[in-house]
């Protein structure tokens, strides 16, 4: 894929408008299955049984959540790919399995841009910086400042490398000039856990650590979005504190359809899943996960997934991260 010039191939290439067959019109006619691209019990996994569930009752037939974790995603995506495009199987995934692992990975089994029609835009997510009391600390500031006095002391987990949430810490470091020492996990569970029980000092998280915060076991300090968590309005944003460019790591989960998949088809899912987002109910599910609400037209998420693309190449690179 010629990445420089995506945005332009995007859009030269917009939906074609057709007139919808009897097929097409009648969908759906037998459960659609969403692919989630993690283990039960994530952000992106509850999400999607949220919606899923909504979703069933407004198109009348049953929608199956089948988890399908591992390789970043990849599992999950390549069997979207090669699923028929007939709007019966769709994923269910973060924006890192499409924007970070075409640059983590040297080959992948399908296309991030070509091998899929977005869908809908179901969450952002908002990474907060949260530490461990033991550090002694209550800002960004203080933080900053015992990392630079006790430069590769400070250690931090993440989901493992390659992550979103170690592109974010990497990220956060060299933006606010500090060396500290990344820690992999094999998912974010056990992570937080080491987090809890001091073995390491910080981490970025969003859902994991929401009640481990509002119970007071783990301090949160800012959120590197652009805007403040509904979930934690006290809490500013790193750009508040000054410390600017580090939302770029931000990130969103999304929906999406194999490639091919009939415009119509494509609309009626997305108008359907954009009522079912803007409920108090979804919107409350959302928030009490640490992310943000969202929705998109099929269009607006094809757009954001080009634009991370450019925008995410050089962070990954300036990281040295790789999962191959």
């Amino acid at each position: 894929m010629n990445r420089r010039h995506l945005l332009g191939v995007l859009a030269a290439t917009p939906f074609a408008i057709t007139r919808p067959s009897g097929a097409q019109a009648a969908y759906p006619t037998k459960p659609i299955n969403i692919v989630v691209s993690v283990s039960a019990g994530g952000s992106i996994d509850t999400i999607a049984r949220a919606y899923g569930e909504q979703l069933s009752q407004q198109l009348g037939q049953p929608v199956v959540i089948a988890n399908k974790p591992g390789a970043n995603g990849n599992i999950a995506a390549a069997a979207v790919a090669n699923a028929a495009p007939d709007g019966y199987t769709l994923l269910a995934t973060g924006g890192s399995t499409l924007n970070l692992n075409p640059f983590l990975y040297k080959s992948l089994p399908f296309d991030p841009v070509k091998s899929f029609t977005p869908v809908v835009l179901t969450a952002r997510t908002n990474f907060i910086l949260v530490v461990h009391p033991k550090l002694g600390v209550d800002s960004v500031e203080a933080f900053i400042a015992l990392a630079k006095a006790k430069p590769r002391t400070l250690n931090y987990g993440s989901a493992g490398s390659g992550s979103l949430i170690q592109i974010a810490s990497e990220l956060f470091n060299t933006t606010a000039g500090i060396e500290t020492n990344h820690v992999p996990y094999k998912g974010l569970a056990p992570a937080v856990n080491d987090l809890l029980s001091g073995q390491i000092d910080y981490m970025f998280d969003s859902a994991t650590t929401m009640s481990h915060i509002q119970a007071g076991r783990l301090k949160a300090l800012a959120v590197i979005g652009p805007n403040r968590l509904p979930a934690l309005p006290e809490i500013k944003t790193l750009a508040e504190h000054g410390i600017q460019g580090v939302e770029a790591a931000s990130g969103w989960h999304g929906l999406f359809a194999p490639a091919g998949t009939p415009p119509a088809i494509v609309d009626k899912l997305n108008t359907a899943l954009i009522a079912i987002l803007a409920t108090p109910a979804m919107r409350e599910r959302v928030i009490a996960l640490g992310a943000e609400p969202a929705s998109s037209t099929p269009d607006e998420l094809a757009r954001m997934l080009a634009t991370d693309l450019v925008r995410l190449e050089p962070i990954v690179k300036k990281t040295g991260a790789t999962l191959d």
